[in-house]
């Protein structure tokens, strides 16, 4: 029997370790991170400090957004050189928030908060997310400092994708037949490199998993009608590629791909986002369940 009800926001999640097993996400790590009772292996904790994180992509992406001077998202004044000084700083912040996660630490002040969306913060089109969950940066008005902001030139994320591993063939199946929103809580990572993986958050999620995306209408290609596109003037946010070398309970490592969510400098801005909504691009791929 599927289950139909989306993810519901758990606190406890918010620091647990966020690649899930596809047999009992909520309960569960992804296996070979595990002890026998699925929590993460004493000896991945004992070496959390060996961990670290690598930008799989999204280099050129993040340049071409902020030499277009028509894509608001970063100021053209930010230079390919300023660019590649954050990428060490991101990685750093993404190696510290795994340390985090997987010694299971509660984080003090969370960039994001969860909360639902009201009439007000969507437009009329996206009226049927009204009452689902959103993501929302928890420093609402944003600190008139932009050095203090938790953005992407400051090298710093908002939080980690939550999902189960779905990468065997097997547990994919399994997953399909048990959760019917699939694939609207999934992310996939790595698409046409060797480390392409899938992470379905429908079973556990954590704040991350809640940012929504921005969408408008546009003519259907075959000109009956409208259907929904990616609105990338109100987008604000983005998933980047991170590969986590992380430490095996019998030695040795594994490297494992995740998304983190970072915000780009218009999530800033009062009047595009006079809500404090975190906007997500899930990329075209996503646009067919929007279209369904």
């Amino acid at each position: 029997m599927k289950h139909q009800l989306a993810p519901s926001p758990s606190p406890a999640l918010e620091k647990a370790f966020p690649w899930r097993s596809p047999r009992d996400p909520m309960n569960r790590v992804y296996e070979p991170f595990a002890d026998a009772n699925g929590k993460v292996h004493p000896m991945v904790i004992a070496r959390a400090d060996e961990i670290t994180a690598k930008m799989l992509r999204n280099k050129a992406t993040l340049k071409a957004i902020a030499r277009d001077p028509d894509d608001h998202r970063l100021p053209d004044t930010v230079t390919n050189k300023q660019l590649e000084a954050v990428w060490p700083v991101l990685e750093a912040s993404v190696t510290t928030e795994i340390k985090r996660l997987t010694r299971g630490q509660a984080l003090k002040s969370p960039p994001v908060r969860i909360a639902r969306v009201e009439p007000e913060h969507v437009p009329e089109h996206e009226k049927v997310l009204v009452g689902q969950w959103g993501l929302f940066l928890a420093k609402w008005p944003p600190n008139r400092l932009t050095s203090r902001r938790p953005s992407l030139l400051n090298g710093q994320i908002l939080g980690m994708y939550m999902g189960a591993v779905l990468d065997d063939p097997d547990d994919l199946y399994d997953w399909e037949n048990t959760y019917e929103r699939y694939p609207a809580y999934a992310l996939g990572l790595g698409t046409d490199t060797r480390y392409e993986s899938l992470m379905g958050a429908e079973g556990a999620a954590n704040a991350a998993v809640f940012a929504n995306t921005a969408t408008k209408l546009v003519p259907r290609r075959n000109g009956f009608g409208q259907e929904f596109a990616i609105d990338d003037e109100r987008v604000n946010a983005l998933f980047i590629e991170f590969l986590v070398r992380l430490p095996l309970p019998g030695g040795g490592f594994r490297s494992q791909l995740i998304g983190a969510v970072v915000a780009l400098e218009n999530a800033f801005d009062q009047e595009a986002n006079p809500y404090g909504l975190v906007l997500v691009s899930y990329g075209d791929t996503y646009l067919p369940n929007l279209n369904s």
